[in-house]
């Protein structure tokens, strides 16, 4: 019987665990090692971090360390090293935020992990200034033994008077090599039950291929839900699973608030605007291996500048079609409104929504840009800066990621800063007009084809002609209302 990723908080991760668990692995080591006070671990994946420093703590330069878990509700306990049976050993008298603190300041060496502290140092949106304070000298106390203290959960509040002492790190969702490896891990599981569950598995190497990207972007627990649902539901695993299986991943991405999942529209959905779907097609083929190897690099993406109602989101689903990529389209007031109000949570949640993107590769939609970013210079009054500082996360990943294929939109290009702009952040700035002559005619076309009627039936250049001056948008309002009014 295959044994449990969560058998152990301190199983050594294999071969098969991959390269990206590995470096994860090495550079803890390193910020150990290097007597790096506080470090905090932002994920949801507390259990996936276990195995992860568990790992850390086997090694022969840190097993006499010993490894202890603290919470709220179960206080301090030591989970590895010298004199640990097989259960955990409790610390008494350490179940208060504070006292875990004044334990950890008097031990001469050890791993220490405090779970979910986050929420201790800034609660209801204010800084704990006493913890603050206490943190800080913790930090100076530890510095020259061999003492380290992470902390993980979902959110690390981002506070000034912690700045210098604490290394933040962000522990990334599963890529490709270690879903792999979850996905085989479950399949293993299933296949050893398959006669008491009554179930089928049908899992050729394409499969597989195809329910590892199905299954990119999710945490571990999520992977495993996701596959154990879709045995359930189809009696087995094989190509059948994969609609299932992607309509889960769709509703945990919605789930997160900051993403949607869209659907991808065929290309042929664009009237006119040629040109626009040409530069899509070559930034297709920048991310192909073969663009790689020559020392092409991939395109940022596009900003698309224009009126409303010309087509821009439209061209963020047609993108997803010809780049073969999945849409995320990201809502930055739902970033910012996510964690009510409590500092740091705005970072968190944008750095949630891209790493997601970054994991699946994909193309992310940013609408009105001008609006998200546009709370840029008021921020120090009316935020404390935490939108000042999301913004910079934001527009910092957009200059050095490679992965991702960003389709922004922006009715008044006005209201950007020039270092909103500037080289790097986008492959190039389109500016999207009102559609000519041709082009009205050739969305005529897409319109009425969509709603099965012939367009050779109509005489498109005089349609064109009397839409001067219509938008995308209003002429696909024309051939509603033309439909409406021909029925009644």
């Amino acid at each position: 019987m295959t044994r449990s990723s969560h058998d152990t908080a301190t199983a050594t991760p294999t071969t098969a665990d991959t390269s990206g668990l590995a470096a994860l692995v090495r550079e803890l080591d390193i910020l150990i090692r290097a007597r790096y006070p506080l470090i905090a671990v932002s994920t949801f994946e507390e259990l996936r971090f276990r195995r992860l420093i568990g790992a850390v703590a086997q090694l022969d330069r840190h097993k006499a360390k010993g490894l202890y878990w603290w919470s709220r509700t179960g206080g301090l306990r030591q989970a590895a090293g010298p004199r640990v049976g097989p259960n955990d050993r409790p610390v008494p008298d350490t179940e208060d935020p504070f006292s875990v603190l004044e334990h950890i300041a008097a031990a001469e060496q050890g791993l220490y992990v405090l779970c979910d502290y986050g929420a201790y140092l800034a609660p209801f949106g204010s800084e704990e200034p006493q913890l603050v304070r206490r943190l800080r000298e913790l930090a100076w106390t530890i510095k020259a033994r061999p003492v380290t203290v992470l902390f993980v959960g979902p959110t690390f509040p981002d506070l000034p008077g912690l700045e210098k002492e604490v290394k933040r790190i962000d522990l990334p969702l599963p890529d490709e090599a270690e879903v792999g490896h979850l996905l085989r891990l479950q399949l293993e599981r299933l296949a050893d039950g398959a006669g008491a569950l009554g179930v089928t598995l049908a899992v050729d190497q394409r499969t597989e291929e195809q329910l590892v990207q199905g299954l990119l972007g999710l945490t571990e627990t999520e992977i495993e839900n996701a596959v154990a649902k879709a045995a359930i539901a189809h009696r087995g695993i094989g190509p059948a699973s994969l609609p299932l299986i992607l309509e889960e991943k769709r509703a945990v991405i919605r789930q997160s608030g900051a993403l949607t999942y869209s659907h991808p529209e065929p290309a042929d959905h664009l009237g006119g605007y040629a040109n626009l779907r040409q530069l899509l097609h070559e930034a297709a083929i920048t991310f192909t291996p073969a663009a790689r190897a020559y020392g092409v690099e991939p395109s940022k993406g596009l900003l698309l500048v224009g009126l409303p109602g010309t087509g821009k989101d439209l061209v963020k689903r047609i993108a997803s079609s010809i780049l073969g990529r999945p849409l995320l389209d990201l809502d930055f007031g739902s970033v910012m409104g996510e964690g009510g109000g409590v500092i740091g949570s705005g970072a968190m949640s944008i750095k949630r929504a891209l790493g997601i993107a970054t994991t699946l590769k994909g193309i992310l939609g940013l609408s009105e840009f001008e609006k998200a970013v546009g709370g840029l210079q008021s921020s120090n009054r009316t935020d404390g800066g935490e939108t000042a500082r999301t913004i910079a996360l934001l527009l910092n990943w957009m200059a050095e990621q490679q992965d991702v294929f960003v389709v922004a939109t922006a009715n008044d290009v006005r209201q950007l800063a020039p270092e909103q702009l500037r080289q790097g952040r986008f492959g190039q700035i389109v500016f999207v007009d009102l559609p000519s002559p041709a082009d009205r005619a050739d969305i005529f076309r897409v319109h009425l084809a969509k709603r099965a009627r012939d367009p050779q039936s109509f005489d498109l250049e005089q349609l064109a002609e009397a839409a001067d001056g219509f938008s995308g948008a209003e002429i696909e309002a024309a051939v509603k209302g033309g439909l409406l009014d021909a029925f009644m």
